[in-house]
């Protein structure tokens, strides 16, 4: 669920702020974008310059030559919208336009605006910035002798600028990814680690030290647990609380032992007896003596734990 919530979270964060980054993104671009729009329309000026040089002024507005090379320049170019060519006083002679871009009630508005002198040069910048239907368009205004170029761009980010933009909103996605990943990580590794801690505790509860429960059964103060090698001797694999506890016995004590005897030392404190199931030898110790009823008690309790017993020692049957 937490994941599922974090995927979701995720994904609505990067999309508002590829939103937000681009928008902003594409007003940083403008600069660079009206400088692309500045080289590209001097190329054009200067062509257009050419031509309107060799053309009788008077004659432009039936010029059917002039009309289709204006036609051909606003297809060039994708930002190109439109083209007019107007006399001294700014009234249009000669105009042409991109129709997917601008539509005939648009170009009226625009030649409009022309001719009402509402377009002019900037004194400050190389073009003039105009909205019409909430969409931005750039007018650059060439004054010549005889008459004036308007040509006039809408805001479509070239290639280079686009696949710049593109790349700067994968590089969000991918930090995105990234944040999204780890946190997400950080939430699994959460929810493991007190599942591992809960698991730990219920295995020490399934599996109770069986020494340690024969010590707190027959109130036992000490517990040393010995096996027999190969040479006789009596080898300690357990003793609590003294670490360091052997058992000391006879060869012929020890076959005594595994002959079922059991031995009582120190004023009967002491029970060294020998279990033929695990067969191993215990040292058991008591501030009290023992007695013949817990000694057969302890015998069935060895007997009864016997499997756990030797897994505790971690000794193979």
């Amino acid at each position: 669920m937490k994941k599922t919530l974090v995927v979701i979270l995720t994904i609505i964060l990067c999309i508002v702020t590829i939103v937000i980054y681009s928008k902003y993104r594409m007003s940083s671009f403008e600069p660079q974008y009206i400088g692309f729009l500045t080289v590209e329309n001097s190329t054009i000026i200067k062509q257009l310059d050419t031509l309107l040089q060799k053309t009788n002024i008077a004659g432009i507005r039936g010029d059917k030559e002039l009309a289709k090379c204006l036609e051909e320049q606003v297809k060039s170019l994708q930002q190109l919208s439109l083209i007019a060519i107007t006399d001294n006083e700014y009234s249009v002679l000669i105009a042409a336009k991109k129709d997917r871009i601008i539509n005939q009630k648009l170009f009226d508005a625009i030649i409009t605006d022309i001719s009402q002198k509402k377009l002019l040069p900037s004194t400050t910048f190389p073009q003039i910035t105009r909205y019409y239907n909430n969409n931005k368009y750039y007018f650059f205004i060439y004054n010549a002798s005889q008459y004036i170029i308007i040509t006039t761009y809408n805001f479509v980010l070239p290639k280079n600028l686009i696949i710049k933009l593109a790349l700067e909103n994968l590089l969000v996605v991918i930090v995105f990814i990234i944040m999204g990943t780890a946190v997400t990580i950080t939430l699994q590794r959460q929810t493991k680690e007190p599942a591992k801690k809960v698991e730990k505790v219920e295995t020490k509860s399934q599996t109770p030290n069986p020494v340690e429960s024969l010590c707190q059964q027959f109130s036992l103060v000490s517990v040393t647990i010995a096996q027999k090698n190969k040479k006789g001797l009596l080898k300690t694999v357990y003793s609590n609380p003294d670490k360091k506890q052997n058992i000391y016995l006879q060869p012929e004590i020890i076959n005594e032992l595994v002959n079922g005897v059991h031995i009582l030392a120190e004023k009967n404190t002491v029970l060294f007896l020998y279990n033929d199931a695990t067969q191993l030898f215990f040292r058991l110790a008591k501030h009290q003596a023992f007695k013949g009823k817990m000694i057969k008690e302890i015998e069935t309790f060895i007997n009864n734990n016997e499997n756990s017993i030797l897994q505790f020692l971690k000794i193979k049957k």
